[in-house]
């Protein structure tokens, strides 16, 4: 069973998008980069007008690691309250024997128990979108020494397309989203990873992981018509074109494949 999503909502919130920004540029500051590069950073993130298309595949109960997540994340909770509470006291009042003797209920085990209206969808999430990534950086040239020019360039990333099952879970007012695996797509599979000095590269994953979930992309960069024509410059343009394919799709198996996942709590709206 297929059904549509009101896109433009998400597409239009630019706070999701500064999000989505941030959280990228986080990534790349704790990314080791190679010598050819530096002052990595996302400049833009647009998720574009076109939106997935999702085909509903089963309905079960949500799995058991999203309950320990929900439990963990309390837990951590209460203990950050009570040293809270403990150093307020200590600092801020006289403790007297039956202070020191009464006992703490917040220590008392947490307990998450499923509800009737806990649910979880596997389904099929096919995106060829214009989902837009700007991304701004310094081209170091280390040649005839190291460091000899610093040339700054801007790179567009988009045409990404993927083809994944993923879970959705709903419980305790809380969204889990996370990629399982592939699906074997024609249109993905097919493509090669095409390098060519005077366009855009397109690339494409070799189906021999279990996810990849960035499938192909394409990656344009503007430099200065002044350097154009040199070999040097052309070759680390490239280069970092593969580094950003790498770490791109590095990044999403990293914080979004399984075990991993992203987690959006709605109880916050309630605070």
């Amino acid at each position: 069973m297929s059904f549509d999503i009101n896109w433009s909502t998400l597409e239009s919130d630019n706070r999701l998008n500064d999000v989505i920004r941030k959280h990228l540029n986080s990534y790349l500051q704790n990314s080791q980069l190679p010598s050819y590069v530096s002052n990595l950073r996302v400049l833009d993130f647009e998720l574009g007008k076109v939106g997935p298309a999702i085909t509903l595949k089963e309905i079960t109960d949500p799995l058991d690691e999203f309950y320990d997540s929900i439990r963990e994340d309390a837990y951590e909770e209460t203990e950050e309250n009570n040293n809270d509470k403990d150093v307020t006291e200590h600092f801020g009042t006289e403790h007297t024997v039956a202070d020191h003797q009464a006992p703490k209920d917040d220590s008392e085990p947490l307990v998450v128990m499923p509800s009737p209206n806990d649910i979880q969808f596997l389904l099929e999430v096919e995106y060829k979108g214009d989902l837009l990534v700007t991304i701004g950086a310094d081209l170091v040239l280390n040649y005839p020494v190291e460091k000899f020019m610093t040339l700054p360039v801007k790179l567009s990333i988009s045409d990404i397309g993927l083809h994944s099952l993923c879970i959705a879970a709903y419980l305790s007012k809380q969204l889990f989203f996370s990629f399982l695996c592939d699906v074997s797509d024609p249109a993905l599979d097919d493509n090669q990873t095409v390098l060519d000095p005077k366009g855009p590269i397109l690339a494409a994953t070799k189906p021999l992981e279990r996810i990849s979930i960035v499938r192909s992309m394409k990656i344009e960069t503007e430099i200065g018509e002044q350097y154009q024509g040199q070999g040097s410059v052309l070759r680390s343009v490239g280069e970092l074109e593969q580094f950003l394919f790498t770490i791109f799709k590095d990044f999403l198996r990293k914080e979004l494949a399984w075990p991993s996942w992203i987690n959006l709590d709605f109880n916050e709206d309630d605070e």
